[in-house]
């Protein structure tokens, strides 16, 4: 894919837009947990484990997602698993038990890890020289808008059935599967690799890798986590319905889209280590003031800022590790991701139980760990300056 001219722009259209699926099945429950829970009789704490089923695979494959794929050709896997996807979402959409349920998100979460990473390895390997951190931007802004959209779905489905959601976002993952084979190119559709260097692992399992690594997961387990919590809020001590807290989430995702642009545009002028520094330290302070937000338009207002900031340190992210590994981009993306949802995942057991108990713990705790995510990213010496 040589993203000159009109056939260029298009292939590189559907590649954004595919960046918006991870997102939308993994966030279209937020607003219907008390309607998962009434249909399949479970707690609270229990419903976490929905988010663990999709996460932990998804996080898990993403050790080696990108790599394997480079090896198969990466248009072939694209469409295979974009396919798949659709038929996992429609399985949760049918599900009779909650255990059909969990069995069909370990299948979405299975799949988008053959999704996401791929697309931006693709997206990042045709950018200019100096504006990687633009690409990783406008990729954001997509997977923002499926952010975004997920609540809104979701909040619609809780309101109706919360079945619909699941048809939708299956029938969506259809359509993007049709749309994937008209994308060609050397990146995403060359010849198989040779297998002589199986999976080129040993290039990500350096000290800076492995430090930005941890700077993922730290800040998926805390700020950029607390997606989960803020829903629980409207829907449990707020008391808003299910569409009242999807429009609120939609906030979020709304400052989220309109941020991640912006912010690549500063993260090539800052560079990509100040960027993580001032990111997460802003989003940790913001998720401290979550607790103190007892109204809706309160809640709204502190998760409309909170929004941006999550999706600022996505990005600043993204782009370190769209250039620590040169030799194997889609490897490095993979394995960040992978870690980055490792901590989304272990977010969902740990932090739902501590906010059925005490909502400000639970927000303060994801604050702290913010923070440390801070030293870490300093210690792995990375930067986008001069890439």
């Amino acid at each position: 894919m040589d993203g000159r001219g009109s056939g260029g722009d298009w292939r590189r259209a559907v590649l954004y837009v595919g960046g918006m699926m991870g997102p939308l099945g993994t966030f279209v429950m937020l607003p219907m947990i008390p309607e998962l829970r009434s249909t399949f009789s479970v707690t609270t704490g229990q419903i976490g484990w929905a988010l663990w089923c999709y996460l932990l695979p998804f996080a898990g494959l993403l050790l080696v997602s990108g790599t394997i794929a480079d090896r198969w050709g990466r248009a072939r896997t694209l469409r295979s698993a974009v396919a798949l996807y659709a038929v996992a979402t429609a399985a949760c959409a049918m599900a009779p038990s909650y255990l059909w349920f969990l069995v069909a998100r370990v299948g979405q979460g299975s799949m988008n890890a053959f999704i996401t990473p791929l697309l931006l390895a693709t997206l990042t390997e045709t950018a200019p020289s100096g504006r990687v951190g633009r690409i990783v931007g406008r990729y954001a802004a997509c997977q923002a808008f499926g952010q975004l959209a997920a609540p809104l779905l979701g909040g619609f489905g809780a309101d109706r059935n919360w079945r619909l959601a699941y048809v939708v976002t299956a029938v969506i993952g259809a359509a993007i599967a049709l749309l994937l084979p008209n994308i060609a190119g050397t990146g995403a559709s060359g010849p198989r690799q040779p297998l002589s260097s199986p999976l080129q692992l040993r290039s990500l399992l350096r000290r800076p890798m492995l430090l930005l690594a941890a700077t993922t997961l730290l800040s998926a387990f805390g700020p950029v986590g607390v997606r989960v919590l803020v829903s629980l809020s409207g829907r449990d001590v707020i008391g808003l319905t299910g569409s009242q807290v999807g429009l609120l989430l939609f906030g979020g995702g709304i400052a989220g889209m309109a941020a991640a642009p912006l912010w690549g545009i500063v993260l090539d002028r800052w560079g990509g280590l100040r960027a993580v520094i001032v990111s997460l330290a802003v989003c940790s302070g913001i998720v401290a003031l979550l607790p103190a937000a007892r109204t809706a338009w309160l809640l709204a207002a502190v998760w409309f800022v909170g929004g941006a900031a999550t999706q600022a340190i996505v990005v600043s992210f993204q782009s370190l590790a769209s250039v620590a590994v040169p030799d194997n981009r889609a490897g490095a993306l993979s394995f960040t991701l992978s870690h980055r949802f490792f901590g989304h995942a272990l977010g969902a057991i740990v932090w739902l139980p501590v906010f059925a108990i005490s909502p400000t713990v639970a927000y303060l705790a994801c604050a702290g760990i913010g923070l440390l995510a801070i030293v870490t990213v300093v210690a792995s010496r990375l930067d986008t300056r001069g890439v």
